[in-house]
């Protein structure tokens, strides 16, 4: 499914631990960045990500896809 149609439906995704608790900053399927991203292709380059924080690792996968 793509990562716009997920409407905060915490928990019922595939990309749940990618985020924050439930309305909090990191809320991926509020980030417009990501919206026609489907959920296996950002968890895939989530889980390549060499970054520490998951704000970093969340704006890694958007230089990743801007490639």
């Amino acid at each position: 499914m793509k990562i716009g149609k997920l409407n905060m439906h915490c928990g019922n995704c595939k990309i749940i631990d990618c985020c924050d608790e439930p309305f909090s900053e990191i809320c991926i399927c509020k980030d417009s960045r990501f919206e026609d991203i489907e959920e296996e292709k950002f968890e895939e380059l989530y889980d390549k990500s060499k970054r520490k924080s998951k704000k970093a690792i969340i704006n890694d996968v958007y230089k990743m896809l801007k490639q």
